[in-house]
């Protein structure tokens, strides 16, 4: 295979998950109207704190051997019996921690879980997501041996029918059956339970089911230690929800998952432009001077993006929430989407920011240290404004700890690989777009239809400014876009 199907079939793949993933975080935000419909702010609540547990949980489950499977694949692909072993000690090991700590936690649900979900009973809520986080991990595993082995369209079917089946059971039990809470999370547990049966159908015969310890070692000594960043990850991205349940109630957890629905989209968008980035930047990063050129043009460029989208759903999230919801008390949900929206277009910026890192070995080291003290961060944050400002003291603390998060990493790349960004124009375009997104607020001291008015002029002196400041950009990426597009 010469070097251009290598980088086709990499593209591929990139283009695949990136798809896939987009798919399913925008359909769920189009669902909302079904969501709000069918369910209080306390259902919605209770499935975000339950969210939260599981995925806190997952982490111990899981013990970050999914980087295992792919790490040591390509120390043994070419003894396909070394693999076999590989795959079956990994995924067998899963499987009994995952009954194991189920277990645990179903037997001392008192003292290991309920302190952690004031007001969501264990039966059935918390139990059904426990089986969900106990069958999931395998079927992770699953994923993670074809995305090693570079089989993009399975792992992509694989997840778009895991999703469908998923979203397929939640209509019937939510709108059909009418369980609510409880629906959204049956739905779950019942599709885990399939992928699990599809897993061991489809996947366990082409493994050795039996422990190898060398081999377990070697892989525990290489996952336990990314723990410490997946938590710090967890923190940044759930703990909020349980600050929110515990401090105030269930039902401010709905209300801000509501808005963060929309805030999301700057997420999906982020997200899906990293995961192009990243090979693109090792690619580009190698070329010298020509190279970093390009990527801070790039990154100049859709930093703008990213701040602009955020802009956007700041200012007509408050209208569109109120024509996708039948229930107004989701309406609320408003109110944080500025700053969870432009948390994200800051975490876009850190995307840019860290991707030296990973490109020169020295900063691999760096980055858990940043994200874990960011972390620690954003846990005080929460724990200092919850009580006092609630879901937009929740909101604030998520863009706080971006915007410094992002900070941080810039100076640590700048000393281990600088690429020579253009961060005050970066940060200055984010900073003064936030800035213009809390427009909303003057509500009291002005009419709906002339704030109205002041947003649409707002976008259209903005959408002015990008366009004469990057025409040559604008003109190049939108041309590029579509080409792609197209082909």
């Amino acid at each position: 295979m010469n070097i251009l199907s290598k980088n086709d079939k990499v593209l591929k793949n990139t283009g695949i998950y990136g798809i896939v993933s987009v798919l399913q975080k925008a359909i769920q935000f189009f669902l909302l109207p079904v969501y709000t419909a069918y369910l209080t702010p306390k259902d919605f609540g209770i499935t975000g704190v339950v969210g939260s547990v599981v995925s806190f949980l997952s982490i111990f489950y899981v013990l970050s051997l999914n980087g295992a499977v792919t790490k040591f694949y390509y120390d043994y692909k070419d003894d396909k019996e070394k693999v076999k072993e590989l795959w079956g000690t990994i995924f067998l090991f899963v499987l009994i921690n995952s009954l194991a700590l189920t277990s645990i936690f179903t037997v001392f649900h008192k003292y290991l879980l309920d302190p952690f979900a004031k007001g969501v009973s264990f039966y059935p809520y918390l139990l059904l997501g426990l089986i969900s986080v106990t069958l999931n991990p395998c079927y992770s595993i699953f994923q993670s041996t074809l995305q090693a082995r570079q089989i993009g369209k399975k792992f992509g079917l694989n997840n778009f029918l895991y999703f469908l089946v998923n979203l397929s059971l939640t209509l019937l039990f939510v709108v059909g059956f009418k369980l609510k809470a409880a629906g959204i999370l049956l739905a779950l547990a019942i599709t885990d339970i399939i992928f699990f049966i599809y897993t061991l159908i489809d996947f366990t015969p082409t493994i050795k089911l039996k422990i190898n310890k060398p081999i377990l070692k070697k892989s525990l000594d290489y996952s336990l230690p990314l723990l410490p960043h997946s938590l710090s990850g967890w923190i940044l991205a759930m703990l909020d929800r349980l600050f929110l349940n515990n401090m105030k109630s269930t039902t401010d957890v709905g209300i801000y998952n509501t808005g963060f629905q929309f805030a999301n989209i700057v997420n999906i968008l982020t997200t899906a432009v990293n995961q192009a980035f990243v090979p693109w930047f090792f690619e580009n990063a190698k070329e010298g001077k020509e190279g970093k050129r390009r990527i801070i043009k790039f990154a100049e460029y859709l930093s703008i993006v990213f701040a602009f989208v955020a802009l956007i759903l700041s200012l007509f999230g408050k209208e569109v929430l109120t024509l996708m919801t039948s229930n107004k008390d989701f309406v609320e949900g408003w109110k944080v989407i500025p700053f969870l929206s432009f948390a994200y277009a800051f975490n876009g910026l850190y995307y840019f920011f860290v991707s030296p890192l990973f490109y020169n070995s020295k900063g691999t080291r760096k980055i858990p240290a940043v994200t874990l003290s960011n972390a620690g961060l954003n846990a005080l944050l929460n724990a200092l404004f919850i009580p006092k400002y609630g879901i937009i003291g929740a909101a604030v603390a998520s863009l706080i700890s971006m915007i410094t998060c992002s900070m941080f990493i810039l100076i640590v790349s700048n000393k281990i690989e600088p690429i020579g960004y253009h961060w005050k124009t970066m940060y200055a375009y984010t900073f003064a777009f936030f800035g213009l997104s809390l427009v909303n607020f003057l509500y009291p001291y002005t009419t709906p239809i002339n704030l109205f008015i002041i947003k649409l002029l707002i976008t259209f002196l903005v959408m002015l400014m990008i366009y004469l400041t990057h025409k040559r950009d604008f003109k190049y990426y939108t041309k590029l876009a579509f080409s792609k597009i197209k082909k």
